[in-house]
């Protein structure tokens, strides 16, 4: 009889938030850092607004749907020169080519939010079907009979924020590996401030 297993990465983005937790121990100031600690933009960013959003760095509809991102360095969404320019993109990818028999479901825990979001993510249309035929059932019966707080906006990140998202890693997960692969939002900005 096999047994379940359930792999828990607590953080991916391992330097910001050393970042937000340095500015908080010695200024008590909590600062939105989005993005990784790419140091390449630094100087012209600023610690707070310097690296790459993780979320937009992956190999699909990279190109396409960053294009107005592209051309903001120090804005919150920068996916970065190209698709997997990022160590903590590539370790993830690497890892889950490796392991993708055994990886059954991928849930992306994120902050800010009370969405549940499914892929596709960089387009407006969402193609689901047709890139990955049967998933939206899958999806949407989640959406329905799973437990989730009032509220919660279920759909693609075009349904439920109104945003075309290039580069993301659940759409990269379900249209290279074949693995369902959701994000959910968790929380809302400020929500954890005084339990700083």
């Amino acid at each position: 009889m096999a047994s379940d297993k359930f792999l828990f990465l607590p953080i991916v983005n391992v330097d910001g938030a050393a970042l937000v937790e340095s500015y908080w121990l010695s200024d008590k100031k909590i600062i939105n850092k989005r993005k990784n600690g790419n140091p390449n933009n630094q100087g012209a960013c600023g610690d707070e607004n310097a690296g790459v959003d993780l979320n937009r760095n992956w190999g699909v509809d990279f190109i396409a749907a960053n294009e107005s991102n592209k051309t903001d360095l120090c804005g919150d969404y920068w996916p970065g020169n190209g698709a997997f320019s990022e160590p903590e993109s590539r370790a993830i990818r690497d890892y889950v080519g490796a392991n993708q028999n055994d990886i059954k479901f991928i849930i992306n825990c994120h902050t800010s939010g009370n969405d549940f979001i499914w892929p596709y993510n960089g387009r407006e249309h969402n193609d689901i079907e047709e890139r990955s035929p049967g998933m939206l059932a899958v999806f949407q019966d989640i959406g329905k009979n799973a437990p989730f707080p009032n509220g919660v906006m279920k759909g693609n990140s075009h349904d439920v924020i109104g945003d075309v998202m290039g580069g993301d890693a659940d759409d990269y997960m379900l249209s290279t590996y074949g693995i369902p692969s959701v994000t959910a939002e968790m929380g809302f900005y400020g929500q954890f401030v005084d339990d700083w």
